[in-house]
């Protein structure tokens, strides 16, 4: 998942919303359980969400994740102090640091000038701690009625809850989005989209568990640098591209090597292959193709060099095999198909 601007503001303005609506439900409890300072504090607070709407529109998403966390914090301190434990509004306190380190990774993925939320975290901890040493010295000058508590302690835990599932989730799939992105852009050649070197290597790693007969063809496009020189090393990513592409259309395991050098790997279960039919229909197409760049019409050959080895066998060996056969296809007039 790729953060963007757009979803960020989407998630931040969704958070914001989400707390002007909570805030207009406990304006209204507070209100008839008769506890004034926190009716002042909670009309406070909706001016606040309603005046965040704008630096969200502004794309200033680490200053209003900041600052909806700090207020979040002294509302739930302040709810604290004036109602006691039992109200349950200290876990609210715990559970906004999921949301302050999702802030910092918010900022960092988009390079925005970050914070970070450590600190902000740690007086969230302070506040945690502070309010509960406090009652334990001084009981709260106003008493909820029990039921209200009890409903209270369900509406934040659920609320609570609810974010920390969210944006943990969202943290799991980021990471996960991420992981498998990176493990592609190193397995993964990136002008071709092609399986690479290190790809096949892991590849060959496998195939040394297994009791089977392969083959293994080295190919080059034939005078590769010719077409550089004469229409521009960008005209020889379009070739290099194009042939990944066909490569990829096949069923089988086809790599860059590197350079203009692609490997094919095919197996085999019943000792000689038919891999020259194969490389000979690719070699075919490749030479059938009309390759354009920029209005020029040109075609493009390439040289198969074929080895086949078992399991058994060392791949250092099988490459090199297949590179000598190449280079006999080179020499004697490219081309074609050489085992």
């Amino acid at each position: 998942m790729n953060m963007t601007n757009k979803r960020a503001k989407l998630v931040v303005a969704g958070i914001c919303i989400c707390f002007l609506l909570i805030h207009f439900l406990m304006i209204t409890i507070f209100y008839k359980c008769g506890i004034t300072p926190m009716v002042k504090f909670n009309i406070f607070s909706i001016c606040f969400y309603l005046l965040m709407l704008f630096p969200i529109y502004k794309n200033k998403f680490q200053f209003t994740s900041i600052a909806i966390y700090l207020e979040v914090a002294l509302h739930m301190t302040f709810a604290i102090l004036f109602t006691g434990w039992n109200s349950g509004f200290q876990i609210t306190l715990i559970g906004m640091n999921v949301l302050a380190f999702y802030t910092e990774y918010t900022g960092r993925r988009l390079k925005l000038k970050h914070f970070h939320m450590i600190p902000i975290c740690i007086i969230g901890m302070l506040l945690y701690l502070g309010s509960y040493i406090y009652l334990h010295f001084n009981p709260a000058p106003y008493k909820m009625p029990e039921s209200v508590e009890f409903w209270l302690s369900i509406l934040w835990g659920f609320t609570v809850f609810s974010i920390n599932i969210f944006f943990i989730q969202l943290l799991v799939i980021i990471a996960n989005t991420s992981e498998e992105q990176l493990a592609y852009q190193l397995s993964h050649d990136k002008l071709t989209g092609l399986p690479n070197r290190y790809y096949l290597s892991e590849q060959f790693k496998k195939i040394k568990t297994e009791e089977n007969n392969y083959w293994l063809a080295l190919s080059d496009i034939d005078d590769f640098k010719k077409i550089n020189d004469t229409y521009g090393h960008t005209c020889g990513d379009y070739v290099l591209k194009t042939i990944g592409k066909m490569l990829s259309e096949e069923k089988i395991l086809c790599c860059r090597w590197g350079g203009e050098e692609f490997i094919i790997v095919g197996k085999n279960d019943n000792g000689l292959p038919e891999p020259v039919s194969f490389l000979e229909e690719i070699r075919k197409k490749i030479q059938a193709f009309h390759f354009e760049y920029e209005n020029i019409n040109f075609s493009v050959t390439m040289t198969f060099g074929l080895s086949c080895f078992s399991s058994r066998d060392k791949i250092d060996n099988v490459l090199r095999d297949a590179d000598n056969k190449l280079y006999q296809g080179k020499q004697s007039g490219k081309n074609k198909v050489v085992k």
